[in-house]
Parts: structure tokens; sequence; C-alpha cells
């Protein structure tokens, strides 16, 4: 099977020295976080709680909302594809560009899938969709819907059911999250990821929270023990120490922002401007599959080749900024590029 993401280091023999290319955290995984999970090894010994009811519970506690509202996920992917599964045939509606398991669940699911772009998005409403796929903020490029838009739609469509996924949120700076919409409004599903903002890809964590109706309509598709026992100690771990390690989302924005502004400066490259501290880069010449071939070879950096997102043609690369070290380094190499191209 061939997988629409674009994290693909294993397919590299040579050593990267700075990634680019994933959107995880690249602060790391919590000391404090990997020191608790190895006192608690002996945890692996026993079956987990087949629905991991206390991780739930705090993060119901967390967001302020009831407990069965909420589900927890092996990673958010399996909360897309358990969706996905549970209004099986359905007429889906996707933003593209975006992070290729929403359509890749929705056809393995039997749904019918519209496409729309950000401008497009009250026409394909109207059309009447069963499901209505975005990111918030969006995956790759950055774009929020703020929260009084959400909620305009789903009273203006109580019909349509709006998936809505925040797995970048803890990056955006005062950003506004629809979860407390869910005890409003039944037709919401918000898909929330620790796996990105916490450094825990090889954990996979994620988990939903919903209206109580379709939480309910969740439940009956949901695989028991799905979260295994370290993973729901993590999130238990997580949760109850976001407020002791934040992220310090005004760093990471004025990281992305200053890489963006100075990356958009360089004759052959233009950047989407983007929220979010990944962005797109189209060039004007060559392509990002020779561009990421270069840096590899070069420089060890990885970035992604943007060109399999629906939408998106091979000029198009993602990056996620990092440091500023990391960034001025990005920077003198995509200088170097150009004018190896330009020579």
């Amino acid at each position: 099977m061939i997988f629409g993401h674009g994290d693909d280091r294993h397919h590299y023999q040579q050593a990267i020295q700075t990634d680019f290319s994933s959107n995880v955290w690249f602060g790391g995984t919590s000391p404090e976080l990997i020191s608790h999970l190895r006192q608690n090894l002996h945890l692996i010994g026993n079956y987990p709680e087949p629905d991991a009811t206390c991780f739930c519970q705090k993060i119901a506690d967390s967001h302020k909302v009831n407990t069965n509202q909420v589900l927890a996920f092996n990673g958010s992917t399996e909360g897309f594809y358990t969706i996905a599964l549970a209004f099986r045939k359905s007429v889906s509606a996707i933003l593209v560009p975006a992070f290729a398991e929403y359509e890749d669940a929705c056809q393995m699911h039997d749904h019918q899938i519209q496409f729309f772009r950000k401008d497009e998005w009250r026409t394909v409403l109207k059309s009447g969709p069963g499901l209505f796929w975005i990111g918030n903020p969006n995956n790759p490029d950055g774009t929020i819907f703020c929260t009084s838009q959400i909620e305009k739609a789903l009273v203006a469509y109580p019909e349509t059911v709006f998936v809505v996924d925040e797995a970048y949120a803890a990056f955006i700076t005062e950003f506004e999250s629809s979860i407390p919409l869910t005890k409003v409004y039944p037709n919401l599903i918000v898909v929330r990821s620790l796996t990105k903002c916490c450094a825990i890809p090889g954990l996979r964590l994620g988990y939903v929270v919903a209206s109580e109706k379709q939480a309910n309509r969740l439940r009956k598709f949901q695989q028991p023990w799905s979260v295994n026992a370290l993973a729901q100690e993590a999130g238990k771990f997580l949760i109850g120490h976001m407020e002791k390690y934040p992220l310090n989302t005004r760093i990471i924005s004025k990281l992305s922002f200053d890489l963006q502004q100075s990356i958009d400066q360089l004759e052959t490259l233009r950047v989407i401007p983007s929220y979010a501290p990944f962005f797109l880069v189209e060039m004007q010449s060559g392509t990002a599959d020779a561009l990421k071939q270069f840096l590899l070879d070069k420089h060890g950096i990885l970035i992604r080749d943007a060109s399999n997102f629906r939408g998106l043609n091979p000029n198009y690369f993602r990056i996620c900024s990092r440091d500023e070290s990391d960034n001025r380094f990005l920077l003198e190499a995509l200088k170097n590029y150009s004018k190896t191209n330009m020579s």
C-alpha cells in the first residue's frame, strides 16, 4: 500500500542533518515524559483500558466537555478512518490541498468525494455534502478558519457533519478552538493530535471531541485496545502537564514568519503566507524533487516535496521552520541551489 503522507526519511541512506520536512515539534520529546514512561514500563504486562477511559476523562476535564463526548485513538489518523467508516458511502467534501488521509479514508469506505479550495467552501456547502472536512490550521498551507465562520456554517447547514482537524492548534498563538461548539451543535466532530505538539509520533496518540450525537455514532465503530498502555500513560501525563510545559507559540510564530520573509526574497521562490510553523513554497523554475535531492546530497537537509498533495504541482515544496540556526542553514542552502542553477 502506498501512503499519501510525506514522512519518507526512512527511504534515504545518507545522513540527514536537519529535517524541515516534518511538522512535529522540533524541540523533541519531553525528557520528563521519557522518564515517566521508563518508570511505567511495567504497564505493558497487562491489557490497557479498552477505551482509554482515564485518558478520555483528562481530555474532557481539560476542554470542559462531558466525558461521553471524547474518544481516544491510535493517532488522529485512526480517528479519520473511524469517522469515514461510521459514515460509510456518504458524500464528503474535502478542502484541498489537504492532509491526504482524509481522502484515503473516504475512498476506503466508498464515499463520493467533492474537492474544493478555500474560496469555494460556501459554494460546496450549498450542494449538501454529508461530511465537510477541513484542517484548522490546514496542512500544508497554514490556512486558518475563524470559529465564527465555522459556527455560522454549523447553523446554516445542520444536515452536514463538519469534521475539523485541529492537529496543529497548539502551535498557533491565541488559536480559538471549535471544541466548545461541540456542546451546542450536534453536527460537529473535532479531531486533535498529541503527536505533533508533543513530539511523540512513534507512540501514536490522538483523540476526538464531538457532540454527544456524533460521539455515540463513532463509538459503535471504535476498536477496543487501539491505544496501547504506554500511549495512554503518556497522554495522561501530557494533558496533566500542558500548563507546565507549554509551547511558546509567539517564538514559533516569529521563527516561521522570519523564515517565510527571507525565503520569499529569493529570486526564484515564492512563499505562500502561512500562520503555522509550516508553509508552502512555489518554485519559479525547476522542480521540488530536484531541489529536495540537491539539499539532501549537498547539505543533508530534508524538505517535503508537496507535489503529491491534491491541487499542487511539482513546483511546490513544504518546509516547517526550526530554530534560528537551522533556519539560517536552510536559507544558505537555498541560496546555494539558486546560484548553482543560474550559473
